[in-house]
């Protein structure tokens, strides 16, 4: 007996599509089995969101001002090749290819990394300066938060610190007449 089942299937940056599976039960003993079919009708969906990933991700980094031919110097890749995975449906990336554009797309300031050549020291610093704006970025996006930092260096290391703490409001519960302090300071509980 045939019965029909919904599949999710998702793709990072390239959407959720669902798909109609065919399972095949036996009457007698009860066991379920996939359906042949099945497998086709999976990888063309597959293929659908993964093409629609890499136009998603890179549309995206476009629209932060990296162009296809210099994310394509940087990387390394043959010209053209970022344009043929966006327009082109006969050609896609490899798995690897993909994978490397979802974490260009996940941080962007590694195609400077690589623009660099990867040198050790220029890599460290644009990953402590993203990692300072993301801090600010965060700081702005979350209200009632402060954001701190500082850089400290001697003859055998670097500190980097960056620390948030939210600025919570005095409170007065009337229930049991607690104040309530800054989170940091504790509790302050009066009448007791």
């Amino acid at each position: 007996m045939e019965e029909h089942d919904v599949l999710k299937l998702t793709e990072p940056f390239g959407g959720i599509a669902t798909v109609e599976v065919i399972k095949i039960k036996c009457n007698e003993c009860g066991f379920i089995e996939e359906d042949d079919r099945n497998d086709r009708v999976i990888q063309k969906e597959l293929a659908i969101l993964k093409r629609n990933s890499m136009i998603h991700i890179l549309r995206d980094l476009n629209e932060k001002g990296y162009t296809n031919a210099y994310m394509e110097r940087a990387l390394g890749l043959p010209a053209r090749t970022l344009a043929r995975w966006k327009n082109e449906s006969s050609m896609s990336p490899s798995a690897s290819g993909s994978a490397l554009m979802r974490i260009i797309r996940t941080f962007p300031w590694l195609l400077h990394v690589a623009d660099c050549q990867f040198d050790q020291e220029k890599a460290r610093t644009i990953f402590l300066t993203n990692a300072m704006t993301e801090s600010i970025n965060i700081n702005e996006q979350i209200k009632n938060w402060s954001v701190t930092s500082g850089a400290f260096t001697s003859e055998n290391y670097y500190l980097f610190a960056i620390g948030y703490s939210r600025d919570i409001p005095v409170e007065t519960i009337s229930g049991c007449q607690q104040v309530f302090d800054n989170i940091n300071t504790g509790c302050i509980c009066a009448n007791q």
